[in-house]
């Protein structure tokens, strides 16, 4: 080989791409492909290619096989609150809205102390609605910010039915009624 300032014939001058100094052809290579992209540079700065740079994408199928679409929204029961304090005896309570309580429904009503008192409505008129066994202790005489329910806990209609519930859906979530 000859001296590397000297005249060869056919070993021209090339600029290494890398470090942008110039080196006979002879003493280049070439790294394929890759983020250098067929750069040519001096044999000493040449490495292989990285294996990484081989890696294809993988088509990733997140497609769900059993859809289960969000449920349309769906009330469990009826509920409402003591809108007039009622004293302890009193067989009969106003409510904010009794719309969608009916005669014959069961109602569980939060009495003063904590304790739910379920009873039967005999009858309604607007907002008043008639129990048939008089309240054991008051409900809403603990002041206005304490709102006393009242949950209408019949059974829903066949609409409402979950799995596992009996034929008549009274042990649904949110039924309040139990397995017979």
């Amino acid at each position: 080989m000859t001296e590397r300032w000297f005249y060869s014939p056919g070993d021209h001058y090339v600029l290494d791409d890398l470090s942008g100094f110039k080196i006979r052809r002879s003493g280049a290579r070439r790294i394929p492909g890759g983020q250098t992209g067929q750069a040519l540079v001096d044999r000493r700065r040449w490495e292989a290619q990285q294996p990484q740079d081989f890696v294809r994408g993988v088509v990733d199928d997140q497609t769900v096989d059993v859809a289960r679409p969000r449920q349309a929204v769906r009330f469990m029961m009826v509920g409402t609150w003591v809108a007039v304090p009622a004293p302890a005896g009193a067989a009969a309570i106003v409510v904010a809205c009794a719309d969608g309580i009916a005669v014959g429904d069961r109602v569980q009503i939060m009495l003063d102390s904590g304790v739910n008192f379920t009873t039967q409505v005999v009858s309604r008129a607007g907002t008043t609605i008639a129990l048939a066994a008089p309240l054991p202790a008051p409900a809403g005489m603990a002041g206005e910010d304490a709102r006393n329910m009242v949950l209408d806990v019949s059974a829903p209609g066949p609409a409402l039915n979950w799995p596992g519930s009996n034929s008549s859906g009274s042990n649904g979530p949110g039924s309040g009624g139990s397995a017979a």
